[in-house]
């Protein structure tokens, strides 16, 4: 028996807790973890979004959505597209519209909380970063790291995708302070903006024999000695390398740095 078209207007948000007149064949591969996310979301916010479907009752968009309410099991609201196509090609619709659709980023999540977070200044804060031209990572670790011993700092990754970052203007300052020490050097942004750089960088910031300027001040003068680095540990290797070079030949009142390798 052929399955009765949904009737209503196009442009109308419907809600309903039929499931049984929905179908997500075709659809991407259901994802447990994603519709446990969503469910928690909904239960705080409600569906926020509404669910697309085409007269015939295939979920064209939102079939994690779909799955989470009727997990749920609350009403949910759909909106009835203007698309017909022949059953045969519901498929490669379904696929063609997710392929170009693409999840946020984390500068969006930043930005959404920007404007609606209890704490949106810490966001605001994170995006005047960003702005910058640095990697999302390159600044969770430098806060992160410039902010222990700060009881009222909390800017990392999970706090982050939290909403609950807290950047202070303190800590905000010293990150845009390193950045721009970073950005107007000769040292090339492929080689700074990246997570073990900036790790291996601030380690050796909390030693007393090294000294930042004096590392940019010799990378400016000889970035023939930067040796490449992947890790964290290859990247103090190489920071100090280039920091120590000819010091106490052309340059006698500075010292060397030693990092010893736990």
């Amino acid at each position: 028996m052929k399955k009765k078209k949904l009737m209503g207007d196009l442009d109308r948000v419907y809600t309903t807790n039929r499931y049984d007149l929905f179908l997500i064949d075709g659809n991407r591969k259901i994802e447990s973890v994603k519709i446990k996310k969503i469910s928690e979301s909904i239960k705080k916010y409600g569906l926020i979004d509404p669910i697309a479907v085409d007269r015939n009752g295939n979920i064209l968009n939102g079939q994690h959505r779909y799955l989470s309410c009727k997990a749920l099991g609350i009403p949910f609201r759909y909106i009835i597209s203007n698309i017909d196509v022949p059953d045969k090609e519901i498929v490669s619709l379904i696929r063609d519209i997710n392929s170009v659709q693409s999840a946020w980023n984390n500068k969006n999540i930043g930005y959404a909380f920007s404007i609606h977070a209890d704490n949106k200044e810490s966001y605001q804060k994170y995006l005047e970063l960003v702005n910058m031209g640095v990697s999302h990572s390159t600044i969770i670790e430098a806060c992160g790291m410039l902010s222990r011993g700060n009881d009222k700092a909390k800017s990392f990754y999970v706090d982050f995708k939290n909403g609950t970052m807290l950047i202070t203007d303190v800590i905000k300052n010293r990150v845009a302070g390193q950045i721009k020490m970073l950005a107007d050097s000769k040292i090339d942004r492929k080689i700074w903006n990246r997570i073990y750089f900036i790790r291996a960088l601030l380690k050796l910031r909390q030693q007393e024999d090294f000294e930042a300027y004096q590392f940019i001040d010799n990378f400016n003068k000889y970035p023939q000695k930067w040796i490449p680095a992947y890790t964290v540990d290859e990247n103090i290797k190489s920071i100090i390398k280039v920091h120590n070079y000819k010091v106490g030949i052309n340059s006698p009142t500075r010292n060397k740095a030693k990092y010893y390798f736990i």
